[in-house]
């Protein structure tokens, strides 16, 4: 039986088999519960088993490895618990993988505007700094620096006074998502492109749903 198996069983057990009451009791969106439990049977991240595991009684140690009784009155995990667990068993952090056609006007996991069954989900690379998701360039406009096809790394800014302005960044605005480096012009912001073929232009700060500015990059050879 899998992790996935054993989250079936939470949701037949305590909710009588409602996934979207579930999904209500522990805070997330119906389709996380679904890319988990459904016919995409994704693994569940370390958030998720947090939220889970915050029901009363939920065991830990049976929801990650079924070990023990799936309710546990004594059971009050903390997140160091649930990382060491999973980590002992192999399941790795991950974080979604957002496609540019689900990104506009969405990168703002807080929100789930963004479901988790909109995106695969890729195991964190270690060596990169904190990141919120990857998502893969398309198009020439950001060469040399950037091809397409490059999967980059990306940590959604939530206090526009850390902009670090001249640096790539994603910028998700009421038009779609680009990849640009971002310049400061009053109400405006300036995006310019590496790949001098392709020229400037400004969008209204006003216009801007979120910026992510880019912290690491994968290339294929």
């Amino acid at each position: 039986m899998t992790i996935n198996n054993r989250i079936e069983q939470i949701i037949e057990k305590l909710y009588k088999g409602n996934k979207r009451a579930f999904a209500t009791a522990i805070g997330v969106a119906p389709t996380v519960i679904e890319n988990v439990v459904g016919t995409r049977q994704g693994k569940p991240s370390y958030g998720l088993l947090e939220k889970i595991c915050a029901i009363e009684s939920i065991s830990i140690a049976w929801v990650i490895t079924g070990e023990g009784a799936m309710l546990n009155s004594c059971n009050s995990p903390t997140s160091y618990d649930i990382k060491n667990l999973a980590d002992s068993h192999k399941i790795n952090e991950t974080r979604p993988r957002i496609p540019f056609e689900a990104a506009a006007g969405s990168l703002s996991l807080v929100t789930q505007s963004v479901t988790e069954a909109q995106c695969e989900q890729i195991p964190i690379v270690p060596g990169f700094p904190a990141y919120d998701f990857t998502i893969i360039v398309k198009g020439d406009s950001m060469e040399p620096e950037f091809h397409s096809g490059d999967e980059l790394a990306c940590k959604i800014l939530r206090q526009s006074s850390f902009i670090q302005w001249g640096r790539p960044y994603i910028v998700d605005c009421l038009d779609g998502v680009v990849l640009k480096r971002i310049h400061d012009a009053g109400d405006d912001i300036l995006c310019t492109s590496d790949n001098k073929n392709y020229g400037d232009f400004k969008i209204p700060k006003r216009e801007v749903n979120h910026l992510a500015i880019v912290v690491g990059m994968m290339r294929l050879f």
